[in-house]
């Protein structure tokens, strides 16, 4: 009888160990950019190319989160960020940092404007393999 029980709970906890590892791990798809564009600080335009990493979370995050994802981004040599929230707003991505509006990506045309460290970033995205 205490064989039994062991057994079910073993069995149990592995399953359960299983399910918390896929929901960990398959939780957002992530997604690398390449950026070009343009930074604009005090109405001056300046070439740049920054890199984002994009996290669209899996639906079943919203069972806790309102969030629809996160984004890191970096322009080489001089600086990274965090943003979070994401909101989803049909092929749009609004981008938050905290409660202020950041910016915004579109999933369609992989346009982005987001306000960065340095100023105001304005460009188009390529998918890096």
């Amino acid at each position: 009888m205490k064989n039994r029980i062991f057994k079910y709970i073993t069995i149990s906890f592995v399953i359960l160990l299983v399910l918390l590892v896929t929901v960990v791990k398959f939780s957002a798809v992530e997604t690398r950019f390449e950026c070009k564009g343009n930074i604009t600080a005090n109405n001056i335009p300046q070439e740049s190319t920054i890199y984002i990493i994009l996290n669209e979370y899996r639906w079943w995050v919203g069972l806790w989160s309102k969030s629809d994802g996160d984004l890191k981004f970096e322009i080489p040599n001089i600086t990274v960020g965090y943003y979070t929230p994401l909101y989803e707003v049909g092929e749009q991505l609004q981008i938050y940092d905290g409660e202020k509006i950041a910016g915004n990506f579109s999933k369609l045309s992989h346009a982005l404007a987001l306000k960065v460290s340095r100023g105001f970033f304005d460009g188009t995205c390529k998918v890096l393999l």
